[in-house]
């Protein structure tokens, strides 16, 4: 102050000693402002940063809390979802072991009586057919026997022939008829069981 004093010769009582004095306490002010605005913004930042760290770390309790338990939850929701299909593939194992033992059983009796039906027809044509034959073969044995009484002596070899293929046939008509009946006593037991 003395060396504007001395630059604009100013007296002691001069006015504008008073606007020097209001100029300096300013020039003085705006010197010693942006250190106190820089303490005060950090006593601020830092109550921020401790106030947003102490909220962070609350939230993140938070959330670890909240992580422990969905983990725990998608833990028991795992073993209930593994107990179920363990169940699901129990039943269904079952479900289809009856299914089939079903499907078996009923293919078994349509097999069955399918068989049982067609042996009988077939025995029963083999058994009509046999039955002409056999008839075929006794009209023939008794014209082979008259004419082998007209022709005896003629005819020994002949008869013994005719003798021998009758007799052949008779035993494969028996044979045949035997046949049918077991198979008959077979089927019949079929259908009663």
């Amino acid at each position: 102050m003395r060396r504007v004093s001395g630059a604009l010769n100013l007296r002691d009582n001069d006015a504008l000693w008073s606007v020097l004095a209001v100029l300096e306490y300013y020039a003085r002010l705006y010197e010693a402002m942006p250190e106190r605005i820089r303490s005060a913004g950090q006593g601020s930042l830092d109550a921020v940063r401790t106030e947003a760290q102490g909220a962070t770390d609350a939230l993140m309790a938070q959330h670890r809390d909240a992580l422990a338990r969905c983990k725990e939850t998608i833990r028991l929701a795992e073993h209930m979802i593994r107990e179920h299909e363990e169940g699901y593939r129990t039943a269904l194992a079952r479900l289809n072991e009856a299914a089939l033992d079903a499907l078996v059983e009923r293919a078994a009796n349509r097999i069955a009586r399918a068989a049982g039906n067609r042996l009988v027809g077939a025995f029963a044509i083999a058994a009509r057919e046999q039955r002409g034959r056999l008839d075929g073969a006794v009209e023939a044995f008794e014209r082979a026997a008259r004419e082998a009484g007209r022709h005896a002596q003629a005819g020994a070899q002949s008869r013994e022939r005719a003798y021998w293929r009758v007799l052949g046939a008779t035993l494969a008509v028996g044979v045949i008829l035997l046949a049918g009946a077991a198979a008959t006593a077979v089927w019949l037991g079929v259908l009663r069981g």
